[in-house]
C-alpha cells in the first residue's frame, strides 16, 4: 500500500511584500507537519513566473530541504491575473502526465489547472499504473455569481471514471450546521455580500450555492447531502466518522469579522472515496503569531494498492 499524503495551503499573496518574495512562512506553515505531501496545491503564487519562475523553484528547494524530498512546481492559470495556483509534487512517488501550460491558448477552461498523475509504485510499467486527477482552484472572492460558474467548470469530475481530489481556497462554505458558521452581524456590508446572502426578511446568511452544487446541499432530516455532482468533502468524511471533532475553519483568528468559515476545501470523487484516509484530515492552526498566512494549512491522506492494475481508460 502506498499512502500519498495531500497538503492544500493558499500562501497569502505568494509571500510578495515589498517587491521581494519572502518564502520561508510557506515552511513555517508545515512547521507541525511529520509525513513528507506527495502533492501540495497552493493558492495565491503571485508573480512566481518572475524571472524564470523563480520564486515557484526557490519553493520547491526550501519544502525540499524542509522535508528531505524533492520536489517539482509547475504554475497553473488565472485569467484575473499574475497570481495562478500552483502545484508541487514528489516525482518518486507520482509521474505528471498532463497538465496545461498557463500560456496555451488551446487550452480548454475545465482543463486548466487540472494534473493527471500515476502512482509510480502501482505498476512496474505505464500501462499498468493506477492513475488519478488532482485539481487546484482559487474561487472569485468577491462575487457568488462568479463562484458559481466557477464551480460549474469542476463539476463533470464529479462522476469521473478517474479517482479524482481537488482543493483550493473556494471562498465560499457549504450548508449545514456541523460547518463552522459566521455572525454576519458583525462583518461589514462588504464583506456580507462577497461571502453571505441576504434572505427576504433582511437577514444574512452563508452564500452556499458554489459548493453546494458540488457536494449538495445539506438535508437537516437525513442529516446527509442531497443532490450535487458527485463530489465529497474529505473534512465531512472525517467528521462521519468521529462526529464529536468539530471541524475548523480554515483561515486564522482575526481575519473574518463574525468568525472564520470553513472555506478551503478538499473534494474527491465518488471513484476516489475508497483511497481516502478519513481521520488523517487536518487543518493546521498556527502555534503563534505572525501567522504564515491568513489560511490555514489543510492536509489529509490517500493510499493506492501497489499491486498491477490496469489503468482506466
Amino acid at each position: 500500500m502506498t499512502r500519498i499524503s495531500i497538503a492544500l495551503f493558499n500562501f497569502e499573496n505568494g509571500g510578495l511584500r515589498d517587491g521581494h518574495h519572502y518564502l520561508k512562512p510557506l515552511v513555517d506553515a508545515f512547521r507541525e507537519v511529520t509525513t513528507p505531501p506527495a502533492l501540495i496545491l497552493l493558492c495565491e503564487a503571485k508573480q512566481w513566473q518572475a524571472n524564470g519562475n523563480q520564486p515557484l523553484h526557490q519553493a520547491a528547494e526550501l519544502l525540499a530541504d524542509r522535508f528531505a524530498t524533492p520536489y517539482v512546481g509547475v504554475l497553473g492559470h488565472d485569467p484575473r491575473g499574475p497570481m495562478p495556483p500552483a502545484i508541487l509534487y514528489d516525482p518518486t512517488l507520482l509521474t505528471l502526465r498532463s497538465w496545461y501550460d498557463p500560456a496555451d491558448r488551446n487550452a480548454f477552461d475545465d482543463k486548466r489547472n487540472v494534473a493527471h498523475f500515476a502512482v509510480r509504485s502501482s505498476g512496474e510499467h505505464p500501462d499498468s499504473r493506477t492513475e488519478f486527477l488532482a485539481f487546484v482552484a482559487h474561487w472569485d472572492v468577491h462575487c457568488g455569481i462568479r463562484r458559481r460558474q466557477q464551480a460549474a467548470l469542476l463539476d463533470r469530475y464529479g462522476d469521473a471514471p478517474l479517482p479524482v481530489i481537488g482543493g483550493g481556497d473556494l471562498n465560499a462554505t457549504a450548508s449545514g450546521p456541523h460547518l463552522p458558521q459566521r455572525d454576519w452581524t458583525i462583518a461589514n456590508y462588504r464583506a456580507r455580500r462577497q461571502k453571505g446572502q441576504r434572505m427576504p426578511d433582511g437577514t444574512w446568511v452563508a452564500d452556499t450555492d458554489a459548493v453546494d452544487h458540488l457536494v449538495g446541499r445539506w438535508n437537516p432530516h437525513a442529516r446527509t447531502r442531497t443532490d450535487g455532482c458527485g463530489f465529497h468533502s474529505v473534512a465531512e468524511l472525517a467528521w462521519q466518522a468521529d462526529p464529536a471533532a468539530a471541524l475548523l475553519p480554515t483561515v486564522n483568528d482575526d481575519v473574518d469579522a463574525g468568525g472564520g468559515l470553513l472555506i478551503d476545501w478538499l473534494l474527491v470523487n465518488s471513484a476516489m472515496l475508497a483511497h481516502v484516509i478519513p481521520h488523517t484530515y487536518r487543518v493546521h492552526v498556527p502555534l503563534c503569531r505572525p501567522y504564515p498566512s491568513d489560511h490555514r494549512l489543510v492536509t489529509a491522506d490517500l493510499h493506492f494498492d501497489t499491486l498491477n492494475t490496469p489503468s482506466s481508460p
